[in-house]
């Protein structure tokens, strides 16, 4: 009986111990967002966002288009930008993370339980990140990536 269940068992958590998740590190600040890629192969992916400020910085992800619309990196996205930062919605975005807070750094107690972690599992699409209380638009404080698969 032992070994019956040693040998169901085994297969199982290996199963389940073999799929590694790639953690991508997302650095915000008041102005600006470093972030690691402008296209990604699988939209099954974590990310911390890292916000080493003083104060809680706030950040969207949308969908902007599915499929992946080509030539995203060179569209101008101020205008919807704009909008959303003013509580107007644009109707062929859908939000992801709506205004998600990321807490600073000096706040996070337990960096094994970060609480600005978050997983994604995004479908095939062109995806857009800003930052909700950033003034301007610029390329800096709003990002675009295309997740391939």
């Amino acid at each position: 009986m032992k070994k019956l269940l040693i040998l169901i068992c085994l297969p199982i958590i290996f199963l389940a111990c073999t799929e590694e998740k790639k953690i991508y590190e997302i650095e915000l600040s008041k102005e600006k967002i470093n972030f690691p890629f402008e296209q990604i192969n699988n939209g099954k992916f974590m990310s911390i966002y890292r916000n080493y400020e003083e104060a809680s910085i706030s950040f969207s992800l949308l969908l902007v288009n599915q499929p992946v619309m080509k030539d995203a990196q060179d569209k101008d996205f101020c205008e919807g930008v704009t909008a959303l930062r003013n509580q107007k919605m644009v109707k062929e975005w859908i939000p992801i993370n709506y205004n998600y807070i990321s807490i600073p750094e000096s706040e996070v107690q337990n960096q094994n339980d970060h609480p600005n972690l978050v997983s994604y599992n995004l479908p095939v699409g062109t995806y857009l990140v800003l930052l909700m209380d950033s003034t301007s638009c610029t390329r800096e404080n709003h990002i675009i990536f295309d997740v391939k698969e």
